[in-house]
């Protein structure tokens, strides 16, 4: 009977030393498939980091794309010319304004000729031109003399940056500024003299088309 009880005690005993150990075992199996995600950053996925990649690009793309506004320019300048063809003193006074304004506001930095000197000057000169014209409305004589200088100035900023698409024609009168001549850019293919007015106003000839 001593027997018996020994053996069961000694069996007992294995059994609570040895139990344990599996059950750890066990635990330290399992903890592999456990999936966990504890970072204090935040998680950013592929597709954020595409998308952000994205939107980054289109904005260099946007720069890189940036032209200089001749179209702008040109319109601007049109309504000057077309009113003192008109002998309309007031009406190019305040399409000088206007044009003045527009040539202002261009930040050839933001261009893609921001590294031309020449274009810097160009628009300088285009910009006093435009402003004796808007200051001068009593004196249409004057307004015509930095029509010419104005016109000049356009003529070479087409000449460093095109046309924008329009369709436009160099025009030359021989008999304006003493016989000098003078030329001016128009939109159309008929001459109509912004610098004799009703006086002469289809003297002239198509010089260029632009």
């Amino acid at each position: 009977m001593k027997n018996i009880i020994t053996v069961l005690f000694v069996g007992a005993t294995l059994y609570s030393c040895t139990k344990p150990e599996n059950k750890v075992s066990e635990k330290k199996a399992a903890e592999p498939e456990i999936k966990t995600v504890g970072t204090a950053e935040p998680v950013v996925t592929p597709t954020q980091e595409v998308k952000e990649s994205s939107e980054e690009n289109k904005k260099e793309i946007v720069q890189e794309l940036s032209a200089f506004p001749i179209q702008q320019v040109i319109k601007g300048y049109l309504p000057l010319k077309n009113a003192l063809t008109q002998d309309d003193s007031k009406k190019a006074s305040d399409a000088a304004k206007n044009l003045f304004s527009i040539l202002k506001k261009i930040d050839i930095s933001k261009t893609n000729v921001k590294s031309n000197s020449e274009l810097r000057d160009i628009l300088e000169s285009a910009s006093e031109n435009a402003e004796h014209i808007g200051e001068n409305v009593d004196d249409i004589g004057h307004q015509r003399e930095h029509l010419l200088s104005l016109s000049n100035d356009i003529t070479d900023l087409i000449a460093e940056v095109g046309t924008g698409g329009l369709k436009l024609y160099q025009d030359f009168c021989p008999m304006y500024n003493n016989g000098k001549g003078g030329t001016w850019i128009s939109e159309t293919k008929e001459i109509v003299n912004p610098y004799e007015g009703s006086k002469m106003l289809n003297c002239g000839s198509v010089k260029k088309v632009l």
